[in-house]
């Protein structure tokens, strides 16, 4: 993550300072850096005292998500932790009565077999309509 807080003096138009934040979003990595983004001496001596700024990288995943990660052991971990996946939409069906039940069995067995056809080419001649 991030985070820039500008500070500005009331009729000023520059800011007088800015204030980075950059923070590994991986949870327990301590790794995080802040700095004077205007100072250019400021910025090489975080980067000196912070050699991962080096190697961060920005996640993005297609549903609009952020990550950033201070290298490879982070990245890694959060990738074996599911979090970059979409959120699964909720399976369970709370108010199912036993047709129900067995009407959505039937359909799942259809097309697991309806798979089984097309992979070995059995099951009949296939019919298209339109």
């Amino acid at each position: 993550m991030i985070t820039n807080v500008i500070t500005q003096v009331a009729g000023q138009q520059q800011p007088s300072a800015v204030t980075s934040v950059v923070k590994c979003d991986r949870p327990g990595c301590t790794n995080e850096a802040s700095y004077n983004a205007i100072d250019k001496a400021a910025i090489e001596e975080v980067k000196k005292n912070n050699p991962w700024l080096a190697s961060v990288r920005v996640v993005k995943t297609q549903d609009g998500r952020e990550f950033l990660y201070c290298g490879d052991i982070c990245e890694i971990e959060q990738i074996k932790s599911g979090v970059h996946n979409p959120p699964e939409q909720k399976r369970i069906i709370d108010n199912a009565t036993p047709a129900a039940v067995t009407a959505a069995k039937a359909a799942a067995d259809a097309a697991r077999q309806s798979d089984i056809n097309l992979k070995t080419g059995t099951g009949g001649p296939v019919l298209v309509q339109g």
